[in-house]
Order: structure tokens, then sequence, then C-alpha cells
């Protein structure tokens, strides 16, 4: 085993318990027998009234790395709690690590040869694999790799995420912690915004992200995951259809919120005085593409909503504003184009009455192949990013 400092990048492993003595210490044990191993575990506790701290000390006592165990005077939730965690840390990457689940041996190996071999690299997730109570495979967590092994600024889905187990990021992003708090969750109005997407959502505005598709986790499945997941499969036809088929109007309304409240966000993070220039160069690009987001879900609301002189109206200035055209930075394709004109403009009352309540993400919007000079300017990698 080697120690995760020995070529400079150190590995924090931040894990955020509660009740989990069912199943924590076959967690523990596969952070000990990481090939590479991590610089330390914090361990942030959010009220356990079980056996889950005294499991914890039982292992500090002969694990090969330091231990800190800290109680939270109050319960945070599981969001909170992680968002804790990663401000006790002091790696130059860190972990997210769930309770219950199993780390294979070569996990942080994997994932910080990733880091390792580009400096712009700011997010690190892999697949997983789903199993049972007892450790049964199930079937992997993703059918199909979610996004390309390599993207680069601004070039992902803007509602793409990945979940917390699989994620390691830099400590470079720890800094916009300050502003979680204040960010409402892109799925669930009201709630606030997972750990995990907070990190995905800076990651990829000002840094690359790479995704492994070796299933380096077991995902364990039981009746106390506070995020499940069933068997991951690809979507069906019928499945393809039934998403068309959804009333879309107040999402595409929930998201043009959304887009203002990114916006800000890495507005105040191009201001932030603890990141390097070039992130807050890469904020300040990310926050102006956000903002040109925000009118175009607007018209798509509209497109889907209102009397027939309004969608039309409105369907032609999305047109106009090169929603659908992929010459744009973000467009929502051609695809998208007829779907809003036959199931929006024409049919929009039907779908209205009849149509499936939506999902609040969009599966559309994606990076067009816009050629706006202070858009591209984020994917040029600044030698300074990592220092």
């Amino acid at each position: 085993m080697t120690e995760a400092g020995d070529n400079g990048l150190r590995i924090s492993v931040v894990m955020a318990t509660y009740n989990g003595a069912a199943h924590i210490r076959e967690q523990l044990d596969s952070l000990a027998a990481q090939t590479c191993l991590p610089v330390e575990l914090v361990v942030t506790d959010d009220g356990s009234t079980d056996t889950t701290l005294d499991i914890v000390a039982d292992f500090a006592r002969t694990a090969p790395f330091p231990v800190h165990v800290h109680r939270n005077a109050q319960r945070l939730g599981y969001k909170g709690n992680f968002m804790r965690a990663v401000s006790l840390s002091s790696g130059d990457l860190i972990s997210f690590c769930d309770q219950d689940d199993f780390w294979k041996p070569d996990n942080l190996a994997r994932v910080r040869q990733a880091f390792v071999n580009d400096p712009d690299v700011m997010m690190v997730f892999h697949n997983a694999h789903l199993v049972n109570e007892q450790r049964a495979p199930i079937s992997p967590f993703y059918a199909t790799p979610p996004i390309p092994a390599v993207s680069r600024p601004l070039t992902l889905q803007p509602w793409c995420f990945s979940y917390g187990f699989m994620q390691t990021f830099r400590a470079e992003l720890k800094p916009a912690s300050a502003l979680w708090a204040r960010m409402g969750d892109h799925y669930n109005p009201g709630k606030e915004m997972g750990h995990d997407l907070f990190f995905f959502l800076v990651a990829s505005g000002v840094g690359t992200i790479v995704y492994l598709n070796d299933e380096l986790t077991e995902y364990r499945l039981h009746g106390g995951n506070t995020v499940g997941s069933g068997k991951r499969t690809k979507p069906t036809f019928v499945d393809r259809w039934r998403y068309r088929l959804e009333d879309r109007a107040d999402t595409y309304r929930y998201l043009a919120r959304m887009t203002v409240q990114d916006s800000n966000m890495f507005a105040d993070l191009a201001q932030m005085a603890e990141w390097p220039e070039p992130l807050r160069a890469r904020a300040r690009v990310a926050a102006e593409a956000w903002r040109k987001l925000e009118p175009l879900y607007t018209r798509r609301a509209e497109v889907c909503s209102g009397t027939l002189p309004h969608r039309i109206a409105a369907f032609v200035q999305l047109v106009r504003d090169g929603g659908y055209s992929e010459r744009s930075f973000w467009t929502f394709g051609s695809r998208a184009m007829q779907k809003d004109f036959v199931l929006g403009v024409l049919l929009a009352p039907l779908v209205r009455r009849f149509g499936r309540e939506s999902s609040r993400t969009d599966r559309a919007c994606h990076r067009g192949q816009g050629s706006d000079a202070a858009m591209t300017s984020a994917a040029v990698v600044p030698q300074a990013v990592a220092a």
C-alpha cells in the first residue's frame, strides 16, 4: 500500500454518519484496504443513537490513517452533514464516502491518478455496482456511461450531475461552500441543493470533469438508504414516449429560475478572493453562460402554455434567439424544435390537460457548437488552475 500523499496529492475521505451501525464496519475496512491510503478520514456524526460511533472509535485504534470524529451539536441532515465534513478536511482531494457502501481496493488509486494526469481536472467520478444488503450483485449503477470520459468546462448538459458516493474533487473548490446554503435544488422545489450536485455544478463550470466507467464502489441497497436507487436499465420505448408527452411548462419555468440562481452563484464565485484568478475568470464565463439560458427556458415555457397566438410568438422568438440551433452555445436541438411545435404550439391545451406530471429536469438542453470567444475561452486550460 502507498499513502495518498506520497506524490503530492493527499486525499481526505469525508464520511457523514447517522445510525449506520449495521454496515459501517465493512465500509471502514474497505477504506483500510485501499492500495492508495487516504491522508485522513473525517467523520461527522449527525446524532447517532446506535453504536455507530463506538464502531468508528474501535476502527480508529488500528486504522492505517488518522480518523477525526466530530459530533454535530444539532442535526444538520445528510446534505449539511457532508458539507460540514468537507469544511473539516485538510487534503488536496476530497472523496465523499457513504457509511453503508463498500469500496474496491483500487478506488482511490484509480481516482487519484486521473487528477495527477491532468491538473485541470476539478472532479472525478466513477461507476458503481448496485448490491443488496448482503452485497449480492444487482446491476451496474450506470447501464451506459452518463457523460464522456473527459468533459471540459461548460461542455456538459447543464442539468447533469453525479452522486456523492462516487465523487472526488479538488480542495480548491472548498471556498465555494460559503454559497451552498442559499442554493435551491434543481430537481426538488423548496429543498436545499444536494452537496454532490453543488460541487458537480461548480466543477463543471470552472474545470474538467473525468468519468471512470469502472465499478469502483458497491452501492448497497437496503431499507435504511437516505437516497435509494433501483436497478439501472436503459430507457425503454415506452419510457421515452412518456417523457415526450409530459406537461413540461411548469418545469421550464422552474428551470428558468434555477438558471438565474446558478448564474448569480458563479458571478459571486468570480468575486471570491480565496480563488486564484484563473478560476475566477472561468466563473465569470460560467455566470454569463447560465444567464443566457434563462430567456431560452422562459420562452420554452411560453411555447407550452397560453393562447395559440402567444405560443406562436414565443416559438418564433425562440427560433430567432437560436434556442434550437447547434450554432448556439446552449441549444435544445432540432428534435426539440419539432416536439415544441407539435406538442407545444399545436397541442399544448391537450398536453396540459392529459399529459403526465413532469420531472424537474430537461434532457434536451446541451452544449451546441457556439464559437463566442467569451464562452469558448472556458475550455482553455490555464496553467495556474491547480496551483
